[in-house]
């Protein structure tokens, strides 16, 4: 053990000298692998850091939401069939698998306040559940509820607003605003929604006037709901939820089949989908480092060029063959875990700019890329460096000491 102990400290200082007299040749090597680590740590961390800042996206609105649609593809039996309104407001009474539902009738129009244009967006027919299940904040007044039913009530968004306040409004709640062929009197003003593109539906929120569905129903007796926001009851599996949901809605009108999208499924897909694009990320970076080991390799090559003579001095002195692989295989060491240090450094200084500067995500990085920027420059290290290493080792000491 002690002479172990010794032999690699020899070994070691040994390196440390080999490679400070060659001190272009090793900054060289050390570049070439410092830049395939960065490479590898800053397109691994970015990757994910893509699926973290993804995630929170999802989360933002809940990862419990189940969006229906009713199904492109229908039985014969309930091809003309559709999502009943009261089927719809008693999905959350009748089945406990979901918390809570709120239905959709949208169409598009102009708005007028005061005669005047007061820009386009959607008309959005839904009832009080809504804006809990899509948690929208009201800034005035209040939004449409259960007992507005029929009622000529309106709920504007924060873009719909601000353009009333430039027509001349001082108050919004209270005032009349046109939304397609009606009037309704405005009862409440979203605050500011910035739209999610998580979701498999939009809300829209700041460009759309919201009425009571009962009210669009009744304006509009054939218009269908076009959508169901659905959030799951806590503790229930987004499987289990989307089964009763069809299972409902195949009994109370006549075998219709409706599609189920969960959060879930979408944060499950997208997640695998960045996962493989990390992959190729890091396999892009790996590249590079194919490139540095090449370069440690040349490096050695010439280091055992450079020094036959020693080699062959201190093979005809006692050392084995085996002394002197290691020498070189530690020199190869020093060298790619040197370029490796210096590679986490400005990997995970290029990740920090990338998060900072350019998509204000928050940072952080990932063990992984870490611990492979380590790993891969210790075997770097050993794959690159052996054949210099055992070609030194094979050298015969009477032609290594001719020189040149």
């Amino acid at each position: 053990m002690a002479r172990g102990g010794a032999a690699l400290t020899d070994s070691l200082r040994e390196a440390a000298r080999s490679l400070l007299r060659a001190r272009l040749r090793t900054i060289l090597g050390l570049v070439g692998i410092a830049m395939g680590i960065a490479s590898v740590i800053a397109m691994i961390s970015t990757g994910e850091i893509a699926t973290a800042e993804a995630r929170k996206k999802f989360e933002a609105v809940g990862t419990d939401i189940l969006s229906v649609l009713k199904s492109e593809d229908q039985p014969a039996a309930a091809q003309d069939a559709a999502i009943g309104l009261e089927d719809a407001l008693d999905v959350a009474d009748r089945l406990s698998t979901i918390a809570e539902a709120a239905p959709r009738i949208r169409s598009s129009g102009s708005f007028l306040y005061a005669g005047k244009d007061a820009g386009s967006g959607s008309v959005q027919g839904v009832s009080e559940s809504f804006a809990r299940v899509n948690r929208l904040q009201v800034a005035e007044g209040r939004f449409v509820s259960d007992l507005d039913r029929g009622r000529y009530f309106a709920v504007v968004g924060a873009e719909v607003a601000q353009k009333m306040r430039r027509l001349g409004a001082s108050e919004v709640v209270g005032e009349i605003v046109g939304a397609g062929d009606w009037l309704y009197t405005v009862i409440g003003v979203l605050a500011d929604t910035p739209e999610s593109y998580a979701l498999p539906f939009s809300v829209d929120a700041n460009k759309s006037v919201f009425v009571p569905v009962t009210t669009v129903r009744r304006l509009s007796p054939d218009a269908q709901i076009e959508l169901i926001v659905a959030r799951v009851a806590p503790g229930v599996h987004y499987a289990d939820a989307a089964a009763d949901i069809q299972t409902f809605f195949a009994e109370r009108s006549r075998g219709l089949a409706v599609q189920v999208t969960s959060a879930e499924q979408l944060i499950e897909r997208m997640e695998a989908q960045l996962g493989v694009m990390t992959l190729l990320l890091g396999a892009v970076g790996s590249i590079s480092l194919i490139v540095g080991g090449l370069g440690v390799m040349n490096v050695m090559l010439i280091s055992v060029a450079e020094r036959r003579r020693e080699i062959g001095v201190r093979l005809a002195l006692g050392a084995s063959p085996g002394d002197i692989q290691s020498q070189f295989l530690v020199e190869a060491l020093i060298l790619t875990m040197g370029g490796g240090v210096v590679g986490i450094l400005i990997g995970t200084g290029a990740t920090y700019g990338l998060c900072r500067f350019f998509f204000e995500w928050d940072f952080f990085v990932s063990p992984t890329s870490i611990a492979a920027g380590v790993g891969v420059s210790s075997a770097i290290g050993l794959f690159f460096g052996f054949q210099p290493a055992y070609q030194a080792s094979r050298l015969d000491p009477i032609i290594a000491l001719q020189g040149e």
